[in-house]
């Protein structure tokens, strides 16, 4: 198994493109996140040669993590996954097949959710796929699937995936038309995982220890999986693990908050800066999203939108892009450290 689910239970990021690059799942691990996972990588990108899983793919320091493979073609995602595995061997522990994905681009192509739309019996069927690349890789092979709104279609789908050799599912709890709207249903994968033995893990709508709370009261799932709470956000990890070990919120005043949010963000720029990652990343789009929920979140996303508009990217090559955004990303922790001063002042002069 590549992970021990008798820790329960486990706290995992969820995979997210343009978001789960190796700089933020090596912040998020430090944050208390139990197993993490790279970026969505295309097998037919992979298998011919795309670049784009060797910038994404690895481990910083070689912490466990899985590789997710999206695809539409059962041979060409077992190809990748026997390929994917050598690569990045021995950080590396499990491949997890995305057939959830709702994106319009994604599904549009026949990837992600749009497998659950294939037929039982036939060759780029989820369960024949998870059988494919369970004969040529030798890491277990795991799926993230959504629901149904047929319940007992979900329970059965999950059932085969099982049969066909996953060693564990993710389900995030909306149908592939919900996209992200709406609320998880955590009903349904509470009736899958009583009627299946290996680990489920639940995503979809984590977002606090309330939340957590209630969904491992109501499912008693292996795992519970936190993807856009986390983004901008790896503290989220620190609270619930706090939590899971005090049975209590933790309390945090606001400047503090404040200032382990830009700790954070600090730590996930030296990251970027040091493992050659600046010049796939959008540092302004992910320094805003530090900014949600904090005081000031408006002021501070317009002064770094301002910050070096005149930049055409398209015209750098990747080292002239790096030093760009090194340049930049100081000057967005100037303005993180601005702010937390402020915010350090006006709360001191109300207490």
């Amino acid at each position: 198994m590549f992970y021990d689910f008798s820790k329960k239970p486990a706290l995992f990021l969820a995979p997210m493109a343009d978001v789960t690059n190796p700089a933020f799942r090596h912040v998020a691990h430090l944050c208390g996140a139990d197993f993490t996972y790279t970026e969505m990588i295309h097998s037919d990108g992979f298998n011919h040669g795309d670049p784009y899983a060797k910038n994404r793919g690895f481990s910083i320091d070689g912490i466990p993590y899985g590789i997710q493979i999206v695809g539409n073609d059962s041979e060409s995602i077992a190809k990748a996954a026997a390929g994917l595995e050598k690569f990045f061997a021995p950080a590396a522990k499990v491949i997890d097949i995305n057939m959830g994905c709702p994106s319009p681009p994604i599904t549009k192509t026949g990837c992600g959710a749009a497998l659950m739309a294939q037929d039982f019996g036939s060759e780029n069927h989820p369960a024949n796929i998870v059988r494919r690349v369970c004969e040529v890789a030798e890491l277990p092979v795991t799926a993230k699937i959504r629901i149904y709104k047929d319940d007992e279609k979900t329970i059965r789908l999950a059932k085969s995936l099982e049969d066909a050799g996953a060693s564990a599912i993710t389900i995030h709890g909306r149908t592939r038309g919900q996209m992200y709207s709406g609320n998880a249903d955590w009903k349904i994968i509470a009736a899958v995982k009583k009627e299946l033995s290996i680990p489920v893990i639940l995503n979809g709508d984590i977002v606090d220890e309330k939340s957590l709370q209630t969904a491992t009261e109501l499912t008693n799932c292996d795992g519970y999986m936190i993807g856009r709470a986390a983004i901008g956000n790896p503290n989220i990890f620190r609270r619930l693990k706090s939590y899971l070990k005090t049975g209590a919120p933790e309390i945090i005043s606001l400047p503090d908050e404040f200032e382990t949010r830009a700790a954070d963000l600090n730590h996930y720029f030296s990251g970027l800066k040091q493992y050659d990652l600046l010049p796939h990343v959008n540092v302004r789009a992910h320094a805003q999203w530090f900014t949600k929920g904090l005081p000031y979140s408006r002021e501070m996303r317009l002064k770094i939108n301002e910050l070096h508009k005149e930049i055409k990217i398209r015209h750098l090559s990747d080292d002239e892009l790096a030093a760009e955004r090194e340049s930049l990303i100081f000057e967005i922790s100037n303005v993180f450290e601005e702010y937390a001063e402020k915010c350090r002042r006006e709360y001191h002069e109300e207490m």
